[in-house]
């Protein structure tokens, strides 16, 4: 037999499903394109199991006849294009032909469709990859598709799927973005026979509303710039609706939903100095532009673009939204300056975009010693030379000295000889050694004792002293969000929250912990959800990702006076740490500066 061999439709079909179908929520996209193709105005979406189960999407699109019903899930198969002309001004959200291939090939479906009105529709049964029966039905104009079993002949990728929460979270997200893309069709999703989503034919503010709440849209900010043939239409959410997570930003380029690095970095640089490092805005926006100039064709899941001229796109979508800030900010001192813009100039393609990433803002950085003496450092560090529970603080911090003596053999008076402490930018205290200096991250320092605290909460059966708040708090959550904080709440019930479902997907704070009476109750626990999530990739137990998160929250912030009292304590509690070197993230929470090297920087010999 020759080596080389034609691979089977079957076989090309499952490979052609590993990158079409990654998971349930890929099934569902594909679906809901196809019926936006098919012009429907009713979309209705049901899963069970987190789709694992079943998917089944229903819509009042066109439909099919008996033969197209056939040929659409056959490999490749499209109405969508005909010649190379299509392929270079695609208007439509589905054109591969791959998907209902790909998804067929991988589970087991129920297909029925009409195109007229008289009812007489067709039935289409297909069991993984093969044609079971063909058969007539009567129903509505439109088409409903079920998808039950997602990969139940290829064990191999069933395994791989999340739970049943996760895949349905993603699936929320799915049907959320094409919502936010077309607020003129009606959606409905429902999960386990439960609803998530009933939304009606509305306009943009009202279904940003509706999915988010009303203190999203009381935050937003307008966008809408014309400059022939581009319009970028939209919302930027303001300072309110920062988060600690992406996610968030929602880009849409001819209505189809996009992930573009470019377009990001354009709105982000429009932010400019009002976004800290690890903080991500809010925002939907809309580009439109003449379909000949973006290539859609770059990517399996249709989610990536390329533009024939990535800079001018860049410095539109930058300055249009640098136009909208100036209504937040009242500034207008640093738009970026438009230059004559015409469509031969504009799409002349002799440009690229620099390769840019959205700007953040990384902080003055106090470090006396270099990296390899604080590694040294750090490494050179005994923990066994001291227990917090069994000495003085004088003796704590002897041992503290001794250890870090030891790790850098050249000093040799390692006894403390004052203990004053003073405080630099509300950042970092300060206390004189023999030595020569330690200097204390507090926010790290704090970090490290709150997340003791909550790993030692966390394991007790009663709950930690909690504020009853004279005015409880509710908090408006979108589906995904409010099945995790519900996942959260028990933890967060011993570090000393009380909390109740209050409403569809609502929670309201009746107490929260002692630590956290100066925080703005509701943001806090979004900041916390946050950083839950953003934790949820490492492999550490649940509940030491919620008492970091926890920590990070209520742990003082860059920039709070102390008093001396205040950083004796802190100091003071720092020691009584099982690890008082680094904080739970892993990064130093102490610094030394000796003699030597301040003589050096003086160039003292």
């Amino acid at each position: 037999m020759p080596v080389i061999q034609i691979m089977s439709e079957l076989l090309s079909n499952r490979i052609a499903a590993g990158e079409v179908v990654q998971r349930p929520a890929s099934v569902v996209k594909e679906l809901i394109e196809n019926s936006l193709d098919a012009n429907a105005t009713d979309i209705v979406i049901q899963i069970e199991d987190g789709g694992r189960e079943l998917i089944r999407v229903v819509d009042n699109g066109s439909g099919m006849d008996r033969d197209d019903l056939l040929l659409a899930f056959e490999q490749h198969a499209t109405s969508k294009l005909f010649d190379m002309e299509d392929l270079t001004a695609i208007k439509t959200l589905g054109f591969r032909g791959e998907a209902l291939a790909s998804i067929a090939s991988v589970s087991r479906i129920d297909a029925r469709t009409c195109n007229n009105d008289m009812g007489e529709g067709f039935r289409l049964l297909i069991n993984g990859g093969k044609v079971d029966r063909l058969e007539g039905a009567a129903m509505k104009r439109g088409t409903s598709i079920a998808v039950r079993n997602l990969f139940f002949n290829t064990p191999a990728r069933k395994k791989f799927l999340k739970s049943a929460n996760a895949e349905y979270r993603h699936i929320v997200e799915i049907v959320r973005r094409f919502a936010l893309a077309r607020p003129n069709i009606r959606f409905h999703l429902s999960a386990n026979e439960k609803d998530v989503y009933i939304l009606p034919p509305e306009d943009l503010s009202s279904r940003l509303n509706r999915i988010f709440s009303k203190r999203l849209t009381e935050n937003c900010i307008t966008v809408h710039e014309e400059e022939p043939p581009l319009t970028l239409k939209g919302f930027m959410g303001t300072r309110e609706l920062v988060r600690r997570k992406s996610g968030e930003q929602y880009l849409y380029v001819n209505g189809r939903l996009v992930t573009d690095r470019m377009m990001n970095s354009a709105v982000y640089a429009a932010y400019g100095g009002h976004l800290d490092k690890g903080e991500f805005p809010f925002f939907v926006l809309y580009l439109s532009l003449p379909p000949t100039e973006v290539d859609v064709n770059v990517h399996p899941a249709k989610t990536e673009v390329k533009f024939r001229s990535e800079w001018q796109i860049y410095q539109f979508i930058r300055r249009s939204c640098e136009v909208a800030m100036k209504e937040w900010t009242g500034d207008s001192s640093g738009i970026s300056q438009s230059g004559e813009l015409n469509e031969q100039d504009f799409f002349s393609g002799k440009r690229s975009v620099p390769a840019a990433a959205p700007p953040r803002l990384e902080g003055e950085q106090l470090s006396f010693s270099g990296k390899d003496e604080r590694d040294t450092l750090i490494k050179g560090m005994n923990k066994s030379s001291f227990s917090a529970k069994d000495f003085s603080l004088d003796e704590r911090i002897r041992r503290f000295e001794k250890s870090i003596t030891e790790a850098a053999p050249d000093d040799t008076h390692p006894l403390l000889t004052e203990r004053n402490f003073w405080q630099a930018h509300g950042k970092y205290i300060f206390t004189q050694i023999s030595s020569g200096v330690v200097v204390i991250d507090q926010r790290a320092a704090h970090t490290r004792i709150l997340y003791d605290r909550a790993i030692k909460a966390l394991k007790q059966a009663s709950s930690s002293a909690s504020q009853q708040l004279l005015f409880p708090v509710t908090l408006e959550l979108s589906p995904d969000d409010f099945s995790i904080l519900l996942e959260m709440v028990p933890s967060l019930e011993k570090l000393g929250f009380s909390m109740r479902e209050f409403g569809r997907y609502s929670i309201l704070i009746e107490a929260v912990p002692a630590d956290l009476q100066w925080l703005e109750e509701g943001k806090v626990v979004l900041q916390i959800l946050d950083d839950y999530k953003n934790s949820r990739r490492l492999h550490n137990p649940v509940s030491e990702k919620i008492a970091l998160a926890y920590a990070e929250r209520a742990a003082v912030r860059r920039g709070e006076e102390l008093t001396p009292a205040e950083m004796q304590r802190l100091t003071d509690e720092l020691f009584q740490t099982e690890n008082p070197y680094l904080s739970p993230s892993g990064k130093p929470v102490i610094i030394r500066v000796t003699l030597n090297e301040l003589d050096r920087r003086f160039e003292r010999n």
